[in-house]
């Protein structure tokens, strides 16, 4: 009998605990159908918002290019059902307002080789409903009135800048400067911000163990507003096998006046290089020159002053020299 008893009771504990791990569920089950059919309701209504949507232009004048840019966004004003503004707001940045400017009457007024045209975004309204839903009413479009800064589009030939990351295979070294076909381009754009430019680059250029000269394709880093006779360049990265060189330099004075004479102890320096296998035979100490300034003598209030090397051919590399300084006397 006892046993019985014990066996209800686990019964209707068990019961119990399993009815209180569904209320819960249940509750939240409720919540989310009431917030459901709460957002469902609220979206069947009738709503005046403004909507921030993005926009292209389109057809600008012949001949003429924007030399500031207009606002990429209109911040529309709008009536319509939550559904139908909800959809909007979602496909903006997808299928974005296209303005073409050239359609609408504007005023234009001329400041040298500089335009500005007034458009009236009321004379628009038309334009932007079409392409929005059927269903949305536009009440108004703010700024009321959009401005476009023109300048003529001219030419100028500039300098093209390779942009590069360049590591090179043991024993091998570059050999002499990289060449760029075409080294410049035509770029045309708006005066104002052409006069600027200097030069253009290339998009970074990656090679790691070079061995053998090479040549690849860059593509130029654009720029807005600017349009290239070329969008690409071809850099040719000439390599060479190398091997070290050592050489005596003498140490010769600059700017020093024919009755006086230098002397510096010791009188050369011992110089080590790269040079290319193929240039090996062609090297000779009076393709370097080790110089002292005496102008700066004139001030050194030391026994001693600093190497410098005023002339290095274009075909060697990684140049290192002792002494970097030498003692000096100076006789009449």
């Amino acid at each position: 009998m006892e046993s019985e008893l014990k066996n209800k009771l686990s019964n209707v504990t068990d019961r119990e605990q399993v009815k209180n791990k569904r209320n819960p569920l249940i509750y939240l089950l409720f919540f989310v159908v009431s917030i459901i059919c709460w957002y469902l309701i609220a979206l069947s209504k009738e709503y005046t918002t403004i909507i921030s949507y993005p926009v292209v232009y389109q057809s600008l004048p012949k001949g003429k290019v924007l030399a500031l840019t207009p606002p990429e966004k209109l911040n529309i004003k709008v009536k319509g059902f939550g559904f139908t503004i909800l959809k909007t707001k979602l496909f903006s940045y997808i299928n974005p307002i296209k303005l073409s400017i050239s359609i609408f009457g504007a005023e234009i007024k001329q400041t040298g080789n500089r335009y500005l045209y007034y458009l009236l975004s009321q004379n628009t309204k038309e334009w932007i409903s079409n392409q929005l839903d059927a269903e949305i009413q536009v009440i108004s479009i703010l700024p009321d009135t959009l401005f476009f800064n023109f300048t003529d589009i001219v030419d100028k030939k500039v300098p093209v800048q390779l942009v590069s990351n360049l590591s090179y295979a043991k024993q091998f070294m570059p050999h002499g400067k990289i060449i760029i076909r075409p080294d410049s381009v035509i770029v045309s754009g708006p005066q104002v911000i052409l006069d600027t430019l200097k030069y253009v680059s290339t998009n970074m250029l990656t090679l790691n163990e070079i061995k053998d000269t090479v040549s690849k394709e860059v593509t130029l880093l654009s720029i807005p507003k600017f349009i290239f006779t070329t969008t690409t360049v071809v850099a040719t990265i000439p390599v060479v096998k190398y091997t070290e060189m050592v050489l005596n330099i003498p140490i010769e004075p600059e700017n020093l006046p024919d009755s006086l004479k230098l002397k510096t102890f010791p009188s050369y320096i011992t110089l080590s290089c790269w040079v290319g296998l193929s240039d090996y035979s062609k090297m000779t100490p009076f393709m370097f020159r080790a110089t002292i300034d005496y102008n700066i003598l004139k001030t050194n209030y030391s026994n001693k002053v600093k190497i410098k090397l005023a002339k290095i051919p274009f075909m060697v590399n990684n140049i290192t020299f002792q002494p970097k300084s030498v003692e000096y006397i100076i006789e009449k």
